[in-house]
């Protein structure tokens, strides 16, 4: 059956008619049990449940911090693992975002239980970077702002310890403080922000430009989706959560960015994963190349930041009159 049109109402109608037609057709409305058992079969085919009458968030603080812990890691003794992709953007305050590079960001938590709703946390993180929306490696980046090249450090970060609460998390520096949970559809969502301020150990006055100011901003805002039955289900420690971040974190020393206003954005997805062999084979073994710290955890017992340990590499360079830095009164706005 052919239809032709002379306006954008007519075409509307028959749209609306081929619909109710299809709809009509499809089961015989004169009997009554035959459209309500269409209706049903469509139900449950789509899987429409009711979670929030079968499953209802804890109140009381023990057992919302026993759901978040089961969510976010585990509530048994063991250590998780966790692989994301990062989107790194930049955004200097007009136009569009600026695609920069990519991360492959890999975290291993061990947990402890200590007592109900209680739990130690030590967090293991690294990543490496790769050209933008590909696993390809990088160790040298062009800043699309500034059209330098500069030397990009990969990521490390560890051992961060923390205390998952009845009264929140406990953690000396950025937590991922969770907000109100959630149930949609068959998945509980759990949000959680970090936000903060900090000095900046490289001030402008003696780095130039690889300070983007006397104060260092972050925001970062997570979410850790599970299937809502098995985040409730009391034999299970570890719900296998889907992770997605975003956060905006002022320009990296590396990217000698000076103080242009702007941040990096990030857009982040990932879950929790069952340990290294799940990992693809080339990811995996670019992390043994540029982040092998990750692989042995056991052993893993001084504080490592990326940014700290670029900062130091600068000071032996300066140190060792193989680096001057320019300082420009009026950095570029």
């Amino acid at each position: 059956m052919i239809f032709f049109h002379t306006n954008a109402s007519q075409a509307t109608k028959t749209i609306f008619l081929l619909f109710t037609l299809t709809v009509l057709t499809a089961c015989d409305t004169k009997n009554p049990s035959q459209v309500n058992a269409a209706n049903t079969s469509g139900q449950v085919k789509l899987g429409i449940v009711d979670y929030h009458e079968k499953y209802k968030i804890p109140t009381d603080p023990i057992e919302r911090s026993e759901l978040i812990v089961k969510v976010m890691g585990s509530t048994a003794r063991e250590d998780t693992h966790s692989f994301l992709k990062f989107h790194v953007y930049g955004f200097t305050g007009d136009g569009n975002v600026i695609p920069f590079f990519s991360m492959n960001n890999y975290i291993v938590q061990k947990w402890t239980p200590k007592e109900p709703g209680h739990y130690s946390l030590e967090h293991y993180e690294v990543a490496y970077y790769s050209e933008f929306d590909t696993e390809e490696a990088i160790s040298e980046w062009t800043n699309p702002v500034t059209g330098e090249t500069v030397e990009i450090p990969h990521f490390i970060l560890g051992p961060i310890y923390r205390e998952y609460t009845p009264e929140g998390i406990i953690a000396r520096g950025i937590a991922p403080n969770p907000l109100a949970i959630s149930i949609i559809g068959d998945r509980i969502f759990i949000p959680a922000q970090s936000v903060d301020t900090n000095d900046n150990p490289m001030l402008p006055e003696e780095w130039g430009a690889y300070s983007s100011g006397p104060t260092i901003y972050w925001d970062s805002m997570l979410t850790y989706s599970a299937n809502v039955e098995e985040a409730f289900d009391p034999a299970v420690n570890n719900a296998h959560a889907e992770i997605h971040m975003q956060n905006m974190v002022s320009w990296a020393a590396y990217m000698k960015m000076g103080q242009r206003p702007g941040r990096t954005m990030v857009r982040a997805y990932g879950q929790n994963i069952s340990g290294f062999d799940a990992l693809p084979e080339k990811i995996r073994e670019n992390l043994r190349t540029y982040t092998p710290d990750i692989f042995d955890t056991d052993n893993w017992d001084t504080l490592k930041l990326d940014s700290i340990d670029f900062m130091v590499k600068l000071l032996e360079k300066k140190a060792k009159g193989e680096l001057v830095i320019e300082i420009v009164p009026d950095q570029p706005q």
